[in-house]
């Protein structure tokens, strides 16, 4: 018995090698942009933090130009009251809050600009962004509407818990720890589920020409029909992912200690000018952060490139198994009757 999820593997590395090689700044280029709001899996999370940060700290600050540094009052903390810092801190969490949601859009929308790309063969952003903005938009949606589901399952016990009128004490803890330990299993089920979205029900979306749960309606029979198919992926996608996680943490490092050594000679070099005449100034310090800030988005960029060609392998391995367990559904000419491989399945085709 030949298995689409293994026979899969080979097919998407080479599609994936035919889509970045030879070598095109401009393929590439492109795919660091999405790659940096789509990312994968752990990786993701260490890419949107750092272009996070890098968001962040662009403030301007054209409105001290006007003034000398060495003429600015000084800051008394005393006269900040409790109330201002309050409020500051609330500002800034709003600001970062918008900031992740604005990304996080962003990058939805980004998901149906990859998979355009992987099965168009041809990297494009503008045109495929501003057609599938809505598509987008209701994974957007439906991506909030699961989690705030699973806090709300996970979150009103554990506030009934301790808001209910029960004293704090083993007592408490003994309660509270089942439910966490729910929640851990909760957020490994959420997360299984948006990968399957990303793989499987997005490809569907763009087939179909419709929203997120008229695509998990079309999918779901051939997940039914299919279940062994896909419980392997599931295995394999894992494997490769701690496997990946682990390759992509030694080179990460290797980049990063690589990339630090322009950013450590010229920061040492301004240390070095800013202290010889004493204590380090103002501006001295604005320097400094924005080295730092310079060094984050360096990384960022290397690690988007490293992520290139694993986002592109992995996109196109779940496209190739979609392919093969639905014609249907196929965006890579992955069907046993294209490929002449295996033949086709006649119950998913029914």
């Amino acid at each position: 018995m030949s298995w689409h999820a293994i026979d899969s593997l080979d097919d998407a590395r080479a599609a994936a090698t035919d889509l970045l090689f030879p070598f095109d700044i401009g393929t590439w280029l492109r795919l660091v942009l999405i790659v940096i709001f789509v990312g994968t899996g752990a990786s993701n999370a260490s890419v949107n933090a750092n272009f996070g940060g890098t968001v962040s700290s662009g403030a301007p600050t054209t409105g001290l130009s006007a003034v000398p540094f060495d003429e600015l009052p000084p800051l008394d903390p005393s006269a900040i009251s409790d109330q201002a810092i309050l409020m500051g801190l609330a500002a800034l969490t709003a600001v970062f809050l918008l900031c992740i949601l604005a990304f996080s859009l962003v990058g939805a929308v980004m998901e149906f600009v990859l998979i355009t790309a992987l099965s168009d063969r041809t990297v494009r952003i503008r045109g495929p962004f501003r057609k599938h903005i809505w598509k987008g938009a209701r994974l957007f949606g439906f991506q909030l509407g699961v989690i705030f589901l699973a806090l709300l399952v996970v979150g009103v016990p554990i506030v009934l818990l301790v808001f209910g009128g029960a004293t704090i004490g083993p007592e408490l803890l003994l309660a509270v720890v089942p439910v966490l330990l729910f929640g851990v299993a909760l957020a490994l089920v959420v997360s299984l589920l948006f990968r399957l979205t990303m793989d499987f029900v997005v490809p569907t979306m763009l087939v179909e020409e419709c929203g997120v749960l008229d695509g998990w309606r079309r999918l779901f029979p051939t997940l039914r029909a299919e279940w062994e198919e896909f419980a392997l992926y599931v295995v394999i996608r894992i494997a490769l992912g701690v496997l990946i996680g682990a390759l992509f943490a030694a080179a990460a490092l290797f980049v990063a200690v690589l990339v630090a050594f322009p950013f450590v000679v010229v920061g040492g070099i301004a240390f070095v000018a800013f202290t010889a005449s004493g204590p380090i100034p103002l501006v001295g310090w604005i320097l400094f952060g924005l080295v730092v800030v310079l060094y984050v988005v360096a990384i960022a960029i290397a690690s988007a490139f490293l992520l290139v060609p694993v986002v592109t392998f992995l996109r196109y391995y779940a496209l190739y198994v979609l392919g093969r367990v639905d014609d249907g559904l196929d965006l890579v000419g992955a069907s046993p009757q294209e490929t002449g491989g295996d033949q086709p399945d006649d119950s998913v085709a029914a």
